[in-house]
Formats: C-alpha cells, structure tokens, sequence
C-alpha cells in the first residue's frame, strides 16, 4: 500500500470515527427515565429485571448500561425524577393557594386519595422505596432523607405562611407540625396499599386540620 493511499485510508477511518463520536444519541432520556419510573413504581426495584426494563424503555441493554450505568443507577435516576415532580407539585400546590391553611388542606386531601394503576394500589413511589430498600440501601436512603428534608422546608414555610395570615394557629411548632405531616402522609400512602377507604382518608385529614386550625 502506497503512502497516499495510506493517508486516505488513514482520514477516512477517522473523519468517520468522530463523526460517529460525534453523533447525538439515539433515545430521548426524558422519555426512557419516565417509562422506567413508571415501571419500578408500579413493580417494585427488586421485581423489575433488566429484561422488563429493555421492553419498557425500546433500549437494548448494553445502550441501557452504557448510557446509566447499572440497574441501580438508572432506577436512582428514575426515582430523583419522580421526587423532584412530587416537589414541584407541592410547590405549585401551597402557592396557587389563598392561605397557609389552604395549601395543607388541599394537599392533604390530594394524598388521601387512594393511587391506583391498572386496578393495584400501587401508593407512591418514595415511600414503597422507603419500605423495600432503604433499611439496606445507603444510596437510596440518601436520596430520600434529601427529598424529605426539602418537603419539610416547603411544608413549614407554608405553615408559618399561615400563621401569618391567620388561618393556622400561631401557637403551634412549624418544624415539629412539618414533621407530623410528613408522618401523616406517609401513613395515609402505605394505608391507601392496604384498602383505605376515601372516607378513612377524609377523616384523618379533618383530624390534621382540627388541630391546625386556631382556637
């Protein structure tokens, strides 16, 4: 082989090798993290293969791998998305409201609401993660310690909110009743898996909201 035809050779195979570098991927993230939250949340982390995974998303499996990682990684991923949506809708909830008192109470009742996929009381995501691998998974339980601290935040500022303009009792502890709410709908969530009723849901928000209300 001559020397100039070396060099063709030689800049075709790298001209085309960064073009195939270069090239955008081949899948939409949003889309392939949507699908697979979707699917651990409705079967669990453990349940979910990397079979059901590929299926679900239309990515072959080395693609899967090679664009999250493992099966832990993509299924953190997942869950961060799912937790920030939760965030953004609380947020959006206690803003759009008129008082403090009002934001509880309508998100309150959103979460009483028995959540269903498909006839199963599939519950909220976070909170089965909490159940099936945070006792074991430092990573998981990582994420959600973070997620439940910024709910937190967001709950006491709407409840000092309230206090303010009236419509929650100012004697109360916003950091403690912040708490209390996370433990509340985290009960509500685990019991609407078990067959809450919407009544049962109801009653446990009015008693939450008796003791919000002032004197």
């Amino acid at each position: 082989m001559n020397g100039e035809l070396q060099n063709v050779l030689d800049r075709t195979f790298v001209n085309g090798y960064s073009n195939y570098m270069a090239r955008p991927r081949e899948y939409d993230e949003d889309t392939v993290l949507n699908e697979a939250m979707l699917l651990f949340w409705r079967q669990g982390y453990e349940a979910t293969s990397v079979s059901h995974l590929v299926n679900a998303t239309g990515m072959a499996k080395g693609s899967l791998y090679q664009a999250f990682g493992d099966k832990q990684r993509l299924f953190l991923a997942a869950l961060e998305r799912y937790l920030a949506q939760g965030r953004h809708a609380l947020r959006a909830c206690m803003e759009g409201a008129k008082t403090g008192y009002e934001g509880v109470r309508v998100w309150l009742t959103e979460n009483a609401k028995p959540s269903t996929s498909g006839g199963i009381r599939r519950g909220c995501l976070a909170v089965n993660t909490a159940a099936e691998l945070a006792p074991h998974n430092a990573d998981v339980r990582k994420v959600l310690r973070a997620h439940e601290r910024k709910m937190e935040q967001l709950y006491e500022a709407t409840i000092v909110r309230g206090m303010k303009d009236g419509s929650i009792d100012d004697a109360i502890d916003p950091a403690a009743c912040a708490r209390s709410l996370t433990t509340t709908i985290y009960g509500l969530q685990i019991r609407s898996k078990l067959g809450m009723t919407r009544e049962q849901g109801r009653e446990t928000v009015a008693q939450v909201l008796a003791a919000l209300t002032p004197a």
